[in-house]
């Protein structure tokens, strides 16, 4: 690594270990703070909440990063981000807490995406690879460190979870700030100028949460909502996506798609599979341990996608990431399904689940970057991560709503919830097949 690019990419590695440590770390302390709050039925928002803003920020940043640069979308989404870590760590009730999650996710949203353009515009295709296996260790090591972290840090003052991540993100800015400007001032826009669909953006935007809405809202209006939730994605997503990414034919589509379904799926399971683990009788603290030995397989996985000598194409390991996670997440339903089978169990598949993801996470954002030309990288990159974000915001709808309806009647729901997710997670399975064959440049 030169001199040039050191501090770049620690730069960049701190801001995404920051977003990450907010999307994932701070899962075993939401349980806590929500009882805290009063709001456990409301559960499912405090993670939908942050998904839904990263949303928006993705459909609106990735295209201004096309026409005007990176630097903008960096610097902004950081000011967003650090606005909401504050709300939250004050935040005196549910309501501010899922509305301060909400601004972190605009902030996350607009930061991730910068990330990813600097990534694709500073480095050449050779090293773009391992750049994205560092990336995506950055995003699995708060599932290592993040939940006993957190799950400490409840014990002391749950706000802190929120407020320790201040430093490192401003210590993140000053890296890559002087940086980017470099980077910015040899863009080159793109001729694009097409208006952005804001009803369409909206659209996708508030679809989720009714989609939530439908196993809290009584009788028929629970079926409105989730009608018009699945009606509003149907309309919009052609709206607010490139073309070439809302095709099925082989190429950008399918990699989108299957990095959203499987992407989505795999959250939401983790959020649930944490609830189960305490419901079978574990601490937070425990859960929170139990979920960073299961996370070592994410790590294995992003390692594996950038060595030389796997004799794989990109489209290869994609579809291997995604059958390794099905496997992964069998293993996870059948603890929490049937009683007597060892916690052990879940740990495994979560490990194995969690080396499916460090495959195709990595290996999605590759593809897309070779797919693309320089002026397509942040629409493109963004349409990544925004189907990554609304597969997540979807998913644990979905799965929110199959757990409050559930729970409302008195039934147990991570059953069902899991069924949904594996069915979700075969299908991403099989649309990876349908990406066709996509190589890796000079490697």
């Amino acid at each position: 690594m030169s001199r040039r690019t050191g501090g770049l990419v620690v730069g960049i590695l701190l801001s995404v270990f920051a977003i990450a440590f907010q999307m994932v770390g701070v899962t075993a302390a939401l349980p806590r703070v929500m009882r805290d709050l009063g709001g456990e039925a409301q559960y499912a928002w405090a993670f939908s909440s942050f998904v839904m803003g990263m949303l928006l920020a993705l459909l609106v940043a990735g295209r201004y990063a096309d026409r005007h640069g990176p630097y903008r979308p960096m610097t902004v989404g950081s000011a967003l981000f650090l606005a909401g870590l504050g709300c939250a760590a004050l935040a005196p009730n549910v309501a501010m807490l899922i509305a301060s999650r909400f601004l972190q996710g605009l902030g996350a949203g607009a930061l991730n995406l910068s990330l990813f353009v600097i990534i694709a515009l500073a480095f050449p295709p050779e090293r773009r690879p391992v750049v994205m296996s560092m990336l995506s260790f950055c995003w699995v090591l708060p599932a290592f460190v993040g939940p006993p972290v957190s799950a400490v840090l409840v014990e002391v003052n749950w706000r802190l979870v929120f407020a320790s991540a201040v430093p490192l993100l401003l210590l993140a800015g000053a890296l890559v700030v002087p940086r980017l400007k470099r980077i910015q001032a040899n863009f080159t826009p793109s001729a694009d100028d097409l208006p952005l669909p804001v009803p369409a953006v909206v659209a996708v935007v508030v679809s989720p949460a009714l989609l939530q809405l439908t196993g809290m809202l009584p009788g028929a209006w629970g079926l409105v909502s989730g009608g018009a939730g699945l009606a509003g994605l149907v309309l919009a997503i052609p709206r607010v996506l490139p073309r070439r990414v809302c095709s099925l034919s082989p190429g950008l589509g399918p990699i989108v798609l299957t990095r959203a379904l499987q992407a989505g799926s795999f959250f939401a399971a983790e959020a649930f599979l944490l609830l189960g683990l305490q419901q079978l009788g574990l601490t937070s603290l425990e859960a929170g341990v139990a979920l960073t030995v299961g996370s070592v397989g994410w790590s294995l996985g992003s390692w594996l996608q950038a060595q030389r000598w796997l004799r794989l194409r990109r489209d290869q390991i994609i579809t291997a990431g995604t059958a390794t996670c099905a496997v992964g997440m069998i293993g996870i339903a059948v603890v929490l399904v049937w009683s007597g089978i060892p916690i052990l169990v879940a740990m495994i598949g979560w490990t194995i689940a969690g080396m499916g993801m460090g495959l195709m996470s990595s290996s999605t954002a590759v593809a897309t970057m070779a797919l693309s030309s320089d002026q397509e990288q942040g629409r493109n990159s963004g349409a990544l991560q925004v189907a990554e974000s609304l597969g997540n915001s979807v998913m644990t709808a979905v799965a929110g709503a199959i757990h409050a309806g559930l729970l409302a009647r008195g039934l147990p729901s991570l059953g069902w919830v899991f069924a949904m997710l594996l069915v979700t997670v075969f299908a991403a399975v099989a649309l990876s097949l349908r990406i066709g064959e996509v190589r890796d440049v000079a490697l």
